[in-house]
């Protein structure tokens, strides 16, 4: 990028003159403050020595300026407002904040410095994902993993890749969450970004693998491992606790106020209410209530599939008990499934309320939970969702092992069906125009080869 320009230390509040040479590194969807109705851009630029420095669009200038401070490309900027970051957000932002406006000079650089950037990368492979399921933590073979975007990222990256998605993008994401979605995901936040085909050597390489093995591919997407892979990949990576230290006492998570937690919970389920419903009409597709009747193919409100299938889907409200307390909590789909020994379609076929004689309403012996907390609307404490049930017997062979891969648990390891998402299913003999028609969606399958 050359030395003849100042660096981004140099830049200090009170400098004049300065001309700094930077790369976009990343461009931030649009947001309004919390404390004011103003809506602000921040994009982080990088110089040739790798460091970074925060800067900031206000209102109108970032109409101005959004065909400008393309991501991955080199610009000169000047005169910007230099200033000192408010003291909350240092340690996010850093210690100086630069403030874009109608008076900084930018000129675009026809220089590829892809490469800089690049190595300031630390790509996760796919297989690592569940390691940071559902935590703060920003990440950046022959697989899959669905990619749900939200807000800005559904009108602008998604449109565009749904109008090309023949052509097999390479998409390089950074600050993406990965969630228990469909077993395992990842998903765009605020502060995501995306290079879109970006003029990387690694990008080149993606696309010469993908040349070579396109058959595949198209197999993979044609067969849909998008609404498969993703459960089984979670379940032969997260690992069911054997020690008993590895469990949560309920009495640690009784009136817990802490959003999206995980625990594993080890004790008895049991139906206490036997007078509730114990399944509902849902969505094939998106498994959100309907009011169709079985069987009856209709437009879902709420995927925008056109041709949604109304099934049943079992759920059972239960309460989980140890040795130091209970919980309330709720199973849907597979779970209650297993916890009841039945089916939906079985249990909405039940007219009466149910007996033991129909469904099992009480486990005789302990068995493993793997337990999500969720904030509630109208409380400020959480309610609890199993997502799936394990029989420790299944893992007794490897009790002296610590933990124990899913993968070595089999049946009757249930997973909840993906809750809903907008979202974007593509086959090989669909075209992005009928694809988006018949489902209006924005979650996209992902593919990445082996390292």
């Amino acid at each position: 990028m050359g030395d003849k320009f100042q660096l981004i230390h140099d830049v200090s509040p009170g400098t004049t003159g300065w001309t700094v040479k930077v790369v976009v590194a990343e461009k931030f969807s649009p947001r309004v403050a919390q404390r004011s109705p103003t809506k602000y851009q921040n994009i982080t630029l990088m110089d040739s020595e790798g460091s970074t420095v925060q800067a900031t669009l206000y209102g109108q200038n970032i109409t101005a300026f959004q065909d400008e401070l393309l991501l991955g490309k080199t610009y000169l900027i000047s005169n910007a407002l230099v200033k000192e970051t408010n003291a909350e957000y240092k340690a996010k932002s850093g210690e100086i904040q630069w403030t874009i406006s109608g008076r900084t000079r930018i000129r675009r650089v026809e220089e590829n410095n892809s490469n800089l950037l690049i190595s300031t990368y630390s790509f996760t492979d796919f297989e690592d994902l569940p390691k940071y399921m559902d935590s703060n933590v920003d990440i950046s073979k022959f697989d899959t993993v669905l990619l749900t975007m939200w807000e800005t990222f559904v009108d602008n990256e998604c449109k565009y890749i749904c109008q090309n998605l023949r052509k097999k993008l390479i998409l390089i994401g950074k600050h993406l969450k990965v969630t228990s979605f469909n077993g395992l995901s990842i998903s765009t936040k605020a502060d995501s970004s995306f290079f879109i085909d970006g003029e990387f050597e690694l990008v080149e390489e993606f696309k010469s693998w993908g040349h070579t093995n396109s058959e595949i591919i198209d197999n993979m997407i044609s067969e849909k491992h998008y609404l498969t892979s993703t459960t089984s990949k979670l379940s032969s990576k997260l690992s069911v606790p054997t020690a008993e230290k590895d469990f949560t006492e309920i009495k640690n998570i009784q009136g817990l106020k802490t959003v999206k937690q995980f625990f594993w919970i080890k004790g008895k389920a049991s139906v206490k209410v036997l007078n509730q419903t114990y399944w509902y009409m849902s969505c094939n597709n998106c498994n959100k209530i309907s009011s169709e009747n079985y069987g009856d193919i209709y437009p879902c409100v709420f995927c925008k599939c056109t041709d949604a299938k109304a099934i049943p889907r079992a759920k059972v409200y239960m309460q989980l008990t140890d040795p130091t307390g209970y919980i309330n909590a709720t199973a849907i789909g597979n779970p209650a499934e297993y916890f009841l020994q039945s089916n939906a379609e079985i249990l909405m076929n039940e007219t009466l309320i149910p007996t033991a004689a129909s469904m099992r309403l009480s486990m005789d012996e302990d068995e493993i939970f793997y337990v999500k907390a969720i904030t509630q609307e109208l409380s400020p404490d959480c309610k609890f969702e199993i997502l799936f049930i394990v029989n420790p017997s299944q893992i007794a062979g490897d009790k002296n092992k610590g933990k124990a891969p899913v993968e070595h648990i089999g049946e009757p390891i249930k997973f909840l069906e993906p809750t809903t998402k907008r979202s974007l299913f593509h086959s090989d003999t669909d075209d992005a125009q009928s694809s988006k028609k018949k489902c209006d969606k924005s979650t996209i399958e992902i593919t990445k080869k082996n390292q």
